[in-house]
C-alpha cells in the first residue's frame, strides 16, 4: 500500500471513530449503540453523490432517525438490516444490527437496491 492510500485509510478510520463517538453520546441515553464504517465516511465524499455529503448532513441525518425512528432501532433484530431514506436531503443509508450495535455500513445521496432489506423513510 502506498503512503498516500495508508494516509487516506487512517484518516477515514478515525473519522469513523469520531462519529461514532459522537452518535453514540446522543444514542446511549436510550440505549442504542450505534457504529460508523470507515467505507461509510469514504462514500460521504464520492463523486456518485452530485452533492458531497458533509459532517452537517450526517448530523441532520442521525438527528431525524432518533426522533422519528427511534422505537424501530430499540427493536431492531439482530442480525435485521434496514436501509434508511431521508427525502428531504436525499441521503440513504443501510444498517445491520451485529452484536447488539447498529452499524451503518455506507451512505448515498439517492437510492439503493434494497435487496430483502425492510425500508424506512425520516
Amino acid at each position: 500500500m502506498r503512503s498516500a492510500e495508508l494516509t487516506i485509510n487512517e484518516s477515514s478510520n478515525k473519522l469513523a471513530k469520531h462519529y461514532t463517538t459522537v452518535l453514540n453520546s446522543r444514542f446511549a441515553q436510550y440505549d442504542i449503540p450505534v457504529k460508523i464504517t470507515a467505507h461509510f465516511v469514504d462514500q460521504m465524499s464520492n463523486p456518485r453523490n452530485q452533492d458531497l455529503i458533509t459532517a452537517a448532513d450526517i448530523a441532520d441525518f442521525y438527528s431525524k432517525l432518533l426522533i422519528k425512528q427511534k422505537k424501530y432501532l430499540q427493536n431492531m433484530p439482530e442480525g435485521g438490516s434496514v436501509q434508511v431514506q431521508d427525502r428531504a436531503s436525499d441521503i440513504t443509508v443501510p444498517m445491520i444490527k451485529s452484536n447488539g450495535v447498529i452499524v451503518s455500513t455506507t451512505v448515498i445521496r439517492g437510492e439503493m437496491r434494497r435487496g430483502a432489506q425492510d425500508l424506512i423513510t425520516i
